[in-house]
């Protein structure tokens, strides 16, 4: 998926590694996650595989950087991959880890819904802000129409921290009102 979510930002415009990271850092890491030395490594890989070129461009007084474009192979891929249904993956490790915690003692385990309730709700507060950040991005790519899409996955990110919170504390309940 890095591969993927790496062609979809140079479908918007060329970008240098540290600039792909920063777009990460700032409007993905809600859904997605990634540090440099992986983004580096998967940019090494789509030129590989043809679907990114990249230019040195020199500077005076800094390092040299290497500014990233998709090619049309990269193009196709992109699309290829938006086609493919894949949504809706069902593998979850909280919920694989809460369908075993009856091994836990239930105060451990309250405690710890209690954790991922607040983890939640900071979550919240952080996406809300990203809208802002979609702002600024909007204006520097050529189909401004396409942040639409984006604040559907800001959306998506608060509903579903918003719903993990509800169900933390109906688990809370749940184990509070379970007899001694």
């Amino acid at each position: 998926m890095l591969k993927h979510g790496i062609l979809g930002l140079l479908n918007y415009g060329d970008m240098t590694g540290y600039e792909i990271m920063k777009v990460f850092r700032d409007s993905l890491s809600f859904f997605w996650t990634a540090n440099t030395s992986q983004i580096y490594r998967e940019l090494n890989t789509l030129k590989k595989d043809g679907f990114v070129t990249d230019i040195v461009v020199k500077q005076t007084g800094k390092p040299d950087k290497k500014v990233f474009s998709i090619t049309e192979s990269g193009r196709e891929e992109l699309k290829r991959w938006l086609r493919e249904y894949d949504y809706g993956n069902r593998n979850s490790p909280l919920c694989m880890k809460v369908f075993f915690s009856g091994e836990l003692p239930k105060e451990e385990n309250i405690e710890r819904l209690r954790e991922i309730k607040n983890e939640a709700q900071q979550a919240i507060e952080r996406y809300s802000s990203v809208f802002e950040t979609m702002k600024i991005y909007k204006g520097m790519v050529a189909r401004p129409e396409d942040s639409v899409y984006w604040n559907m996955t800001v959306e998506y990110g608060i509903r579903y921290m918003k719903m993990l919170s509800e169900w933390c504390d109906s688990c809370i309940k749940i184990l509070e009102d379970v007899e001694k």
